[in-house]
């Protein structure tokens, strides 16, 4: 009894440590860099009244403490399988705060970011409310897989949030991958000189001239509605085809300029290191898309085996590669291991870097215009992301970390016999923290068609984007 609570006491204290660091560094860097990010490119001033001191102390506050609640969390669970793998803490004191971190951190991502978000971007606590009962009347239809039909309330809800979890980061993983894709392998396209920048600059201004020149020229009619309906007279158009002429024109420089830019920083040391890494990855991300591929058109290959349960492509690539730099063998299961948390890392990477793109789309889509509020929405779908990537992280590592170790235990009526010896019995270990989650098999093909979905949407909605619009970025 007093280990347990000197355990307990330890890792509350971690707990304690991990939540305020965390809201100290958000105080300095990350809280910054979001509000930055939130900023359009060009909008109107704010009025004086968007922000009062007392509204961005509250949702400032809020947002950090639910992030920094979720990370806390998030460590601590991560912490407890290192502690478990290396046998440190007994097994009760594990089990406890493993059950009790799964279970704010489930809360944190069913109810307080829920409820925060629609907080600060409807305003009133009542409102609130709505869609968070929305949201999880909406989780709770959800179809389980039928491995998971028969299990208790709390077990479908955490494999229904692993469900969506899975969908979020396979379609995340997707658009991140065929973005890095589209970033980093060259094309066809060459770099523009200058001399094409002059020329479409110069065409620009001309057309801003004659632009200039026929609104003033326009005469000013209030016309009636069905002048409106209509869409005015033949100057009026032409008026609107010129306006639609010169912003079209105005992208195209723009992308020329920032064409030019990159390739001169490609041609640097810094760049040709950074384009160097930045195709390996792509290329990485190539392979990610057919071994998804090669798992939904041949599903039954992917099970045939137990040993290559669980493997790809870049699996056996790496077997092959250390068996011929290696002296001695190397077990395919071995490196399957490896090869897992290597491709988790690598996914978690795939969604980092394009995680900014992500942010801004959502806060134009919710049309948050304030700095402040949308660098608290921004946090607040961070922590959310955050806690559901670790809980599909913990499913994929479920065959990655290795058991506890089996409780021996010798038999109470076993009596001394100089003759026979009995070995002491093993009793099974029931406080596996992997045994509260459900197996990945479960959700693996889920993750293969979102991810592959995601990755053909983002590369035909880019294709299309420079064949309509003729200007490469986003």
């Amino acid at each position: 009894m007093n280990s347990t609570v000197i355990e307990s006491v330890v890792l509350l204290g971690l707990q304690g440590a991990l939540f305020f660091s965390c809201r100290k560094y958000l105080l300095r860097s990350l809280y910054s860099d979001l509000q930055a990010l939130s900023t359009p490119k060009a909008t109107l001033p704010s009025p004086s009244s968007a922000n009062t001191p007392n509204d961005f102390q509250a949702h400032s506050v809020l947002a950090r403490s639910v992030f920094a609640l979720s990370f806390a969390e998030s460590c601590t669970m991560f912490m407890l399988l290192m502690a478990q793998a290396l046998d440190i803490f007994t097994p009760a004191t594990r089990l406890l705060h493993w059950r009790i971190s799964l279970a704010i951190l489930m809360t944190t991502i069913l109810v307080f970011v829920p409820m925060c978000l629609s907080l600060l971007i409807m305003g009133r606590v009542f409102l609130s409310i709505l869609p968070v009962a929305l949201y999880l009347v909406g989780l709770s239809q959800v179809p389980l897989p039928a491995a998971l039909a028969t299990t208790s309330i709390g077990a479908a809800t955490l494999a229904r949030l692993i469900v969506v979890g899975t969908l979020i980061l396979g379609l995340l993983s997707g658009f991140g991958a065929m973005t890095n894709v589209w970033a980093f392998i060259p094309r066809s396209k060459t770099a523009p000189t200058d001399a094409d920048i002059s020329t479409a600059d110069h065409a620009l201004q001309t057309i801003r001239s004659d632009l200039h020149k026929r609104t003033a020229e326009t005469p000013q009619v209030q016309g009636g509605w069905l002048t409106r309906f209509r869409g005015g007279d033949s100057q009026s158009q032409e008026l609107q085809g010129l306006q639609a002429l010169e912003h079209q024109m105005s992208r195209n420089l723009d992308s020329l300029r920032q064409r030019r830019d990159t390739a001169r920083y490609a041609r640097s040391f810094q760049g040709r290191i950074i384009n160097f890494g930045g195709r390996i990855f792509a290329i990485y991300c190539l392979i990610r898309v057919f071994n998804s591929l090669v798992n939904i058109l041949l599903p039954v290959a992917r099970r045939s085996s137990p040993v290559k349960n669980n493997t790809d492509v870049i699996t056996d690539l790496l077997a092959y590669v250390l068996s011929l730099v290696s002296p001695v063998d190397i077990e395919l299961e071995a490196v399957a291991s490896f090869s897992r948390q290597l491709s988790l890392g690598l996914v978690g990477l795939i969604i980092l870097t394009n995680i900014r793109l992500v942010l801004r789309g959502v806060t134009r889509v919710l049309r948050v215009t304030s700095r402040n509020r949308g660098a608290s929405v921004m946090l607040l779908l961070l922590a959310q992301l955050m806690g559901i990537y670790l809980l599909t992280t913990i499913v994929q590592l479920r065959t990655s970390f290795p058991p506890p170790l089996p409780i021996l235990r010798n038999d109470p009526n076993e009596h001394v016999n100089n003759t026979t010896s009995t070995p002491p019995t093993t009793t099974p270990d029931t406080t596996n923290l992997f045994s509260t989650i459900p197996e990945f098999e479960v959700f693996g093909s889920l993750f293969d068609w979102s991810f592959v979905i995601a990755a053909g949407g983002t590369a035909f909605w880019r294709w299309g984007k420079e064949r309509v619009d003729g200007v490469g970025d986003l």
